[in-house]
């Protein structure tokens, strides 16, 4: 069974708008494509449900501000400002997110919230899809949330937190999402290279 792709936030909040600045997103872009390219982002067929999400942070002076690829956008092997969203404020107790772009934010994107608030030093997320490292971070002991636990909900966000508690970087296997993988960085290259590393070593 395919777990992803479903949104469980509070979609309320979200304000639809024209496309977002390249400003804001292009250098995400790059990284994503590069993991497009290894299949650890696109989309499960014949289902037709998309995996794979990256974010970055955008600010933190207001409150904590990130853009992140948008719903159902893992089919596409390149995003413009048309596939992304901009979180500007969220809850994780009442799994409710403040959003705006073309697109709802990706189903993942109360978990980047959860990230970004464990330490203020951390700037990129990247949440991929990928059977053999799954399965081998969870073999070799890996930072690990439960088998019990969805993704999406309060309960990951909470248990991821509790997973980075000081650390600015590292990974994480979501034993309870099938496939799915996140990890986390000050930088979207430091981030990026984590992802890679773990391709190098298990793919």
């Amino acid at each position: 069974m395919i777990d992803d792709g479903v949104i469980k936030y509070d979609r309320s909040n979200f304000s639809h708008s024209g496309p977002l600045n390249k400003d804001s997103w292009g250098d995400l872009e790059q990284w994503r494509e590069k993991l497009y390219q290894l299949n650890l982002i696109g989309e499960y067929l014949p289902e037709k449900v998309g995996f794979g999400n990256l974010s970055k942070l955008l600010t933190r002076e207001k409150g904590i501000q990130f853009v992140i690829t948008g719903t159902q956008t893992g089919k596409f092997k390149n995003l413009t400002g048309d596939h992304y969203s901009q979180v500007e404020g969220y809850d994780l107790e009442h799994m409710k997110l403040f959003s705006r772009g073309p697109l709802e934010p990706s189903s993942e994107a109360l978990t980047h919230a959860a990230v970004y608030e464990s330490v203020s030093t951390i700037s990129a997320v990247f949440h991929i899809h990928s059977t053999k490292i799954w399965k081998e971070m969870i073999d070799n002991n890996y930072d690990a949330t439960p088998e019990d636990v969805p993704y999406g909900t309060l309960e990951m966000a909470t248990c991821v937190q509790e997973l980075i508690a000081k650390k600015e970087s590292g990974t994480i296997v979501m034993k309870g999402h099938q496939d799915g993988v996140i990890a986390y960085a000050t930088t979207l290259d430091e981030c990026g290279k984590l992802i890679l590393d773990l391709a190098k070593k298990f793919l």
